[in-house]
Formats: C-alpha cells, structure tokens, sequence
C-alpha cells in the first residue's frame, strides 16, 4: 500500500536529505511527538565512538578454533545482545594489529553494513574481543553501572530503532554514517527511571547467560552418555581408504573417509544403536507463495534464525505474497537442521503458535518423530544430540562441495543413536526446558524494558 508525505523546504534536515524513505509518515509522526521533549543528541553524550577498521573483514581461512581472540562480525550484532552461537576466533597477531578496536565492558555497537541498525550491549562473556568494519562502538565515558544498560534499551525500543532505521543512506549498498549516528536524540531520565530500566535488562542477561549453562550442562551428559569424549577428533593430514569403501558409500571426496569421523561412528555403534532415521522422518512439504490465499500471513524463518535453539513467534508474520521462492512448511514439535555450513550449526525446536503458518528456507532439513514409533528421543534430546561435538563431527565430514558445502539426508538420517540416548533423555529433557524457559522470562524482560522505555518517554512528550 503506498503511502505519502508532503514536506516543506523549510523542513528538511540540517543535511537537506532528499530522500523519501527519511519523511516517511511514522518518522514525522514521531518527531512531532518528540519536539517538546528535552532530548540531546547522541553525539554529545560524554564517550567516543569508534568506527570499525575499514577493510578489516577476514575470510573464513583466516578463523582459528584454539584462539581466546574473537572476532565480532556485522552478522554477530543481534537487539540487545551478540550472537554467541557461531563465534570467530583470529590469531593474536591479528588481534594485536586491530588492538585500537578492542572491545570492552559496557562498550555498544552498532551494525552499520549489512543488516543495519541492530544495537547489542558488549557483557563480561564477550571477553577478548574486536570488532569489524561491519560496525560502530560506542563507548560511554560515564562510569555508571547502569547507563549503558539503558542506553541499549533506549536504542532498541521503538524510539530508538525508528531513528536508527530512518538514517541509512546509499542505494547500491545502504549503510549509516558516524555524523547521522551522532545526531540521533537520546531521552536521559531520573536516575531512578533509569536504574530500573537497566535492572530489567540487566535480569534479562543473567536469565540468558543461565538458559546457556543449561544447554552446555545437556550437551555434556548426553556426550558422556555416549562415550566419546576420550576420542581424538582432530583431522588428519593423510589416510588411505579401500577403493571398496569408496564405491560403497559412492564417494570419492577424500573429507568424508576422514578418520574423526570414522571412529566416531565406530563408538557410536559400539553398544546397540539405531540410525536417526528410526526416530525421525525427514518431511518434504513445500509452501509455494504463488499458491498463497490473499490475505494469507505466514512466518519465514531464514537460515540465521535457527542459530538461536528455537524458532517461535519472535519472526513477526508477513503476507505470503511477499515471499519470492517456495519454502518448506513447519510446524510445532519439529526440529530443524541446516544442511549448508555444519559448523554454523543453523539447529533449533519449532515452537510457533499455530495462529500463522510458520515456514523455512528449503536448505532446511525439516525432522518430526515418525508416528510408527512409540518410544523414543524427543525434539528437545534431538537438539542437544544435533548440537552436540560428536554429530557435528561427522556431519562437518560429510558435507560436499567448496562455495557451499552441504551434507545430505541420507547421511544425515544414518547417524547411529546409542539406546543409552533414550535412557538419558529425560534428564537433558529436563535441562532443555529449564533453558527455553529462562531464554522466555530473558525475552520478557526486555519486552518490558523497551515498553518502559516507550512509556516513560511518551508520557513525558504528552
């Protein structure tokens, strides 16, 4: 639907933008809204920003695994908080050489090239770290505990994000710039506003950093359970295979015989197993958007979205129409796996309401438990055995292809399941709901802190 909006001369901005997208109808409601209100500008506020190292973007052959020093790229920068899941590691000589960009506590930044305008607070977890071209610190002088936790707040409510959506300039390739970052309004309350705003993310982190621990506790007695934790799974520079065992699995790519992976299959068919495929099915159901009712809302999950371990109602819904290319249909109770870049570890539970369709990238494996079987490994088991050092193993070595290595179905659904799996689910079951349940109060929390936000400076504007 299009919508419009006249402008006189005399109101553009400071920088005559020109652009339409700048005066669109809820950017000038707002700053009607805000006018009384006493704001500065961000610019001002006592600290530095920092610009991210121009050119600074490595490659994936310049990570390490056996590094402290991480990296934090544009994609890494999500609302609130840094994506941990997928962490980039970079020598110390490299890190050294970006030295005038490491990060600290207290520390925002900004992603400002790719996906723009998320705005995530740098914690204690974070640790040894810089960052890369894709974004922009900020670096508050002020020493007090909680100003960074409401600044962030600040910056991801609706206030906040309007104007850090409204500030990209480019065509080719949108971006924001350092003097727009610096012009952006910032509402300063009472001290007591503000410490209570801050509590409530501040709660929110502690709930997510515990959500964390209790998946990592799950991982660790499900890998106990299967007995490999004495394995060597480090790759090996050279190994020779029987021509026989090259026809039989109808590969020649000399990664899937690597012998990692080979003796983690050993270990897992040592005691009595099934293959995965005796638990779950994979299901092929298309949602073609061509085919779409009108009016018709659904929810899309990309790839990224499942490096978070559940995807639920946090992807708003949008209309059908508007997707262009066929996904796959989702629902409740599934698990879903990316079959593109294992070590990304693209996993997480399904649990949308069932109001709206939910939908996925067809690169996703979508897994359900097979009806004709009554016992078994639930979802949440299922997420922690996917995520899991051992299974990742295998899949890293059986994926095929330079650009875009994929593993397949059939690999995927031949992985042995130990009976021990099933003994020890309902102990990790119980760990996996703990943790969704913490992540939920942690999501709560910050809904709650946004709304403050919003409530706090609206009534003052009124």
């Amino acid at each position: 639907m299009a919508v419009w909006s006249n402008v006189k001369k005399s109101a553009l901005t400071r920088d005559f933008r020109l652009d339409a997208e700048y005066y669109r109808p809820q950017f000038i409601e707002l700053d009607q809204k805000l006018v009384s209100l006493e704001t500065v500008p961000w610019g001002s506020l006592e600290g530095r920003f920092i610009v991210g190292p121009f050119g600074s973007d490595f490659n994936t052959e310049n990570y390490v695994e056996d590094s402290p020093y991480r990296y934090i790229r544009g994609r890494d920068v999500k609302p609130f908080f840094l994506l941990d899941d997928d962490n980039a590691y970079i020598p110390k000589v490299h890190f050294e050489a970006l030295s005038k960009y490491r990060l600290v506590y207290g520390d925002l930044l900004i992603s400002v090239v790719g996906t723009l305008g998320n705005c995530a607070l740098v914690t204690a977890e974070v640790g040894e770290a810089v960052f890369s071209c894709k974004s922009t610190a900020f670096r508050p002088s002020n020493k007090e505990a909680d100003f960074p936790y409401y600044l962030v707040a600040y910056l991801n409510s609706h206030i906040g994000s309007s104007y850090l959506e409204r500030m990209p300039r480019g065509a080719v390739q949108t971006g924001l710039n350092l003097d727009d970052l610096k012009a952006i309004p910032i509402f300063l309350p009472s001290e007591s506003a503000k410490k209570r705003i801050a509590g409530l993310v501040r709660a929110a982190e502690e709930k997510r950093q515990g959500s964390k621990r209790l998946l990592a506790e799950a991982e660790a007695k499900l890998v106990e359970a299967l007995g490999v934790q004495k394995l060597d799974m480090s790759p090996k520079l050279h190994y020779s295979r029987k021509f026989c065992e090259l026809q039989a699995a109808r590969r020649f790519g000399a990664e899937y015989f690597m012998p990692c992976k080979q003796q983690v299959l050993t270990a897992l068919t040592i005691s009595r197993s099934r293959p995965l495929g005796a638990y779950y099915c994979s299901i092929r159901d298309l949602f073609d958007p061509k085919n779409a009712k009108r009016g018709q809302q659904v929810r899309n999950f990309n790839l990224t979205d499942a490096r978070e371990p559940i995807l639920d109602d946090h992807v708003e819904p949008q209309a059908a129409i508007e997707i262009g290319s066929t996904k796959k249909i989702l629902q409740i109770g599934d698990v879903v796996i990316s079959r593109l870049r294992s070590y990304l570890r693209e996993i997480a539970l399904v649990r949308t309401t069932p109001d709206v369709r939910a939908v996925g990238s067809s690169e996703f494996i979508v897994l359900r438990p097979r009806k004709d079987k009554q016992n078994g490994i639930s979802p949440e088991t299922l997420l922690i055995l996917l995520r899991s050092l051992p299974v990742q193993i295998i899949l890293k070595w059986s994926q095929d292809g330079s650009q875009h290595p994929r593993f397949n179905e059939a690999d995927l659904l031949a992985i042995p399941v130990p009976d021990t799996v099933e003994r020890i689910a309902p102990q990790v079951d119980t760990l996996v709901h703990e943790a969704m349940a913490a992540r939920a109060e942690a999501a709560s929390m910050l809904e709650k802190a946004k709304a403050e936000v919003e409530r706090l400076v609206l009534s003052v504007a009124e």
